[in-house]
């Protein structure tokens, strides 16, 4: 791996875990591509139970050394169409400290696996438009811009916030 880069599968039990996906997380808000934002304490204080409470979720920290320096946030769907399994990167930050040292490839390949295990039919995300970097690299390891039918028509990604 490159510059001894580890990813592992969090484990929600370790506090050392805990912190690495919390100070990651917050990192991610804060970087200008997840808002320039930072963590509300709201989330600080309800993400780990609400992670725990999620039972179909797959985390993944990046470790440089001792030190984290990604994280990746996934949870498993359902694909109707296919009837098989699909994995959904909520979240996939690394830490400006290791970019473009290919952790983030590492951690796509780590998915990757984990989506073969589970007999996926695909991986999704979203990625902004302006994320040149992030969306360069999705194309290298194989993702592409989903669109539907035989006109091929693009998908866009909606959202209604509940408040």
């Amino acid at each position: 791996m490159p510059d001894g880069i580890k990813i592992i599968d969090a484990d929600l039990s370790r506090e050392d875990h805990q912190n690495a996906i919390i100070t990651m997380l917050d990192a991610y808000m804060r970087d200008p591509m997840g808002g320039n934002i930072p963590m509300p304490e709201t989330t600080r204080r309800n993400l780990i139970s609400g992670l725990r409470a999620h039972p179909a979720r797959y985390i993944f920290l990046a470790y440089s050394n001792e030190t984290p320096v990604g994280l990746a946030i996934c949870f498993l769907g359902f694909s109707s169409f296919s009837a098989r399994p699909l994995i959904n990167i909520h979240d996939l930050f690394v830490d400006s400290s290791a970019r473009g040292k290919g952790v983030g490839r590492k951690m796509l390949e780590r998915i990757e696996t984990k989506a073969r295990e589970l007999n996926c039919v695909r991986i999704t995300l979203e990625v902004r438009e302006d994320n040149h970097p992030a969306r360069t690299l999705y194309r290298k390891v194989g993702f592409d811009r989903v669109v539907a039918g035989p006109n091929q028509i693009p998908m866009e990604f909606w959202r209604k916030p509940l408040q």
